[in-house]
């Protein structure tokens, strides 16, 4: 298949583009992250500025070294130990996932299912954790990312808080592109990495954790090594070592990313998530093609979820718009498989300029299929949503 445009977009909802400022970061000359005094420091001053973001002041906020499904396994590992009742919010791929690391400790998973184009129905959620009141953790994805439905993180926060119950928040997919408030909110781990709206590669898993997470930690008292997290505590706060060789070049490059975040104030930030995707919807609109959740309020600012039309080979519709138009997006995963394709608008992706590139090369791979489409169309329903 012969290529059309010789640039290449990574539009998919993680790994992101890197802009040129974090690649430049990333050049960064090295140093021995082990013994060098002065990256402690700088470790420490990149931690206070994701604090800030997360708005985690008074929660202890940990930069680890993996790509972030480590954080759901290091969450799962320190709080559930034999027969401990967790109720998963089960609403979408990632969210049934937790389910999966529940068992592997052998706790007892409570499946919370719901609609997929849903976010979790919090009345259900309450009257749920009313009839198992020995639930000790609810664990939630606040971006599933495959169905692009987010769930209501400070409502849901509320109700667990109300029970005494713990909340593990896999935000992963939402820091960045979406308001997060671990303080204000009681949030006991939150989960967040590198690769989707901060623009990096994979590499780092960011986590938060509350005094009272700290409490069943203890108590649970898990036995390993690398996913514990005690050993952060015991180590990096009380001797300044790290429990293992730590990535010196992901954490410039994280500073980077936040610093540019700060730069463009976080309130414009999220506005331009949000614009993003509302431009998004409208080229949907335009296109006739359908979102998979059913609102545009109950998709996240991050991702669109877009269902594939019927006689469309899905598999195909990708491969063209990337061998061809040199944009990647992303299928689904689980029941969604073939089903759903994803643009990711996250970090410098959320943006008019990209939008246009996404839906431009999706609406001539869609031709390319025999389904009808006006690409002018499309470019003036974004277009039209950037108007000042």
């Amino acid at each position: 298949m012969a290529r059309v445009y010789t640039d290449k977009f990574i539009l998919t909802p993680g790994p992101t583009e890197i802009p040129d400022r974090i690649r430049q970061a990333l050049a960064r000359r090295t140093t021995n992250p082990d013994l060098d005094p002065e990256f402690i420091e700088y470790y420490r001053r990149v931690v206070s500025k994701l604090k800030k973001l997360l708005g985690a002041e008074k929660t202890d906020t940990y930069i680890l070294l993996g790509e972030a499904i480590l954080g759901l396994e290091i969450a799962v590992a320190n709080l559930v130990k034999r027969r401990d009742k967790v109720l998963v919010v089960a609403n979408g791929v990632y969210g049934e996932g937790f389910a999966e690391f529940v068992k592997m400790y052998q706790g007892e998973p409570i499946l919370l299912e719901t609609d997929w184009r849903k976010p979790v129905d919090l009345a259900e959620l309450d009257r749920t954790l009313e009839k198992n009141r020995d639930t000790k953790l609810v664990t939630l994805v606040h971006c599933d990312t495959p169905s692009a439905i987010l769930n209501p993180l400070e409502e849901v926060a509320k109700i667990t808080n109300n029970y005494g119950v713990l909340l593990v928040s896999d935000s992963v997919s939402a820091i960045g592109g979406v308001p997060v408030e671990v303080d204000k909110w009681g949030i006991d781990i939150l989960i967040g990495g590198s690769q989707k709206a901060l623009n990096l590669p994979p590499g780092l898993t960011i986590i938060t954790v509350s005094s009272r997470a700290w409490e069943e930690i203890d108590k649970t008292n898990y036995q390993g090594y690398y996913l514990s997290l005690k050993i952060w505590k015991e180590m990096l706060d009380k001797k300044d070592i790290f429990p293992y060789t730590h990535s010196d070049t992901l954490i410039y490059a994280l500073s980077e990313s936040l610093d540019m975040l700060f730069e463009e104030g976080l309130e414009n930030v999220y506005q331009r998530h949000q614009q993003a995707r509302k431009a998004s919807w409208k080229a949907l609109e335009a296109a006739n093609l359908e979102p998979y959740p059913l609102e545009i309020n109950y998709q996240s600012p991050t991702v669109t979820a877009i269902q594939v039309p019927a006689g469309i080979d899905e598999k195909q519709l990708r491969r063209t718009t990337w061998e061809k138009y040199g944009v990647m997006i992303a299928g689904s995963w689980g029941k969604l498989e073939g089903r759903v394709i994803r643009i990711g608008h996250m970090g410098v992706q959320a943006s008019r300029t990209h939008l246009i590139i996404a839906y431009t090369a999706l609406a001539r791979a869609l031709r390319e299929q025999g389904y009808r489409v006006d690409i002018g169309s499309i470019v003036e329903a974004i277009e039209d949503t950037y108007k000042l």
